[in-house]
């Protein structure tokens, strides 16, 4: 697996919120996991999942908001069959509703 940083828009999908325990601790986490993709100049396209920490009372964005993330990238050895997994630093959504026919245009 190779690691390095990602930093650019992309469209999020199927977000989910789930809780994280650490092993030997009652300290409970929050994290949304979101998936997405990464298209390369070539146009070859490779799945992405996503994992961003989230406050306690957070909800997860809906389907389809652009958002500018910067991301901890690691990318596994079986990238054709396993996605590549983000670590979410910072994430930054593009306001609007993106179910309108418009929301690209304020990208």
């Amino acid at each position: 697996m190779s690691a390095s940083m990602v930093f650019r828009f992309f469209v999020l999908a199927n977000g989910d919120r789930v809780k994280t325990f650490r092993t030997g601790s009652s300290v409970t986490t929050y994290h949304c996991i979101y998936k997405t993709t990464i298209q390369c100049t070539s146009g070859v396209t490779f799945p992405v999942m996503l994992r961003v920490y989230s406050p306690f009372n957070d909800v997860a964005l809906p389907d389809n908001t652009v958002a500018f993330i910067s991301a901890k990238m690691s990318t596994p050895a079986g990238v054709l069959q396993d996605p590549i997994l983000l670590e979410g630093i910072s994430i930054i959504a593009v306001p609007g509703d993106p179910s309108l026919d418009n929301y690209e245009h304020s990208v």
